[in-house]
């Protein structure tokens, strides 16, 4: 008899008790995998393309080649520099122009605006909390597309003003004509900058919609 209880118990114990029938497992979350992936590749592009775009627009901002005149002259946003035919090296003056004065203004505007993007960047990548913040990620799409304006309108600036002062140059510092003042690859890398600065903002603003499409349907 307390083998029959034994097995007795041992069959149910094992068995498995079939479900009511009105009853249902509860529906697990769709794995959201899939559109995070998605973010996480935009939101990766859109840093790598960022810092690119630093990169070249730091690179532009330290040299004298926006703007040159054969071999003998160069002219940066800070300085401007001249070949001396004594021996043959080049003496650099600083730039005290007005129109210099507001493309530096604009250039620095550009540079703490990338600051301000690397560390919204920054605070995205350590907390996972703000992986679906929509003002955050608002805030580097108006920042990224800060830094293109501001980038325009240190371009312009320079671009519409330079050649006047390049006059008054040629007359103060040469005793004969120079040869016709042409943009050169430090203006060349402020443009692929900008260029760059307009791709990280379209991505940043492409994980925004994602954020609030994503946000519209869990409710």
């Amino acid at each position: 008899m307390r083998v029959d209880l034994e097995m007795f118990h041992t069959f149910f114990d094992g068995a498995r008790v079939p479900e009511p029938c009105g009853s249902e497992q509860p529906a697990k979350p769709p794995s959201p995998s899939k559109t995070r992936l998605k973010m996480s590749v935009q939101f990766a592009l859109s840093l790598a393309v960022l810092i690119l775009a630093a990169i070249t627009y730091f690179v532009s901002l330290a040299t004298t080649n926006w703007s040159a005149s054969g071999q003998v002259l160069r002219m940066g946003i800070w300085e401007f520099c001249v070949m001396n035919d004594g021996n043959g090296s080049w003496k650099c003056f600083p730039c005290i122009a007005e129109f210099s004065m507001a493309a530096q203004a604009f250039s620095i505007l550009s540079v703490m605006c990338y600051a301000c993007a690397f560390v919204l960047y920054f605070l995205y990548l350590i907390f996972p909390t703000l992986h679906k913040s929509r003002p955050l990620m608002m805030g580097l799409c108006l920042i990224c597309f800060s830094v293109v304006s501001l980038q325009i309108m240190t371009m312009v600036v320079y671009g519409v003003k330079v050649r006047q002062y390049y006059f008054k140059i040629e007359r103060k510092y040469f005793s004969a004509l120079l040869e016709p003042l042409y943009m050169s690859w430090s203006f060349a890398f402020a443009i692929v900058s900008t260029i760059l600065s307009t791709v990280a903002g379209i991505c940043t603003f492409v994980e925004l919609r994602n954020i609030a499409l994503t946000a519209i349907v869990d409710v």
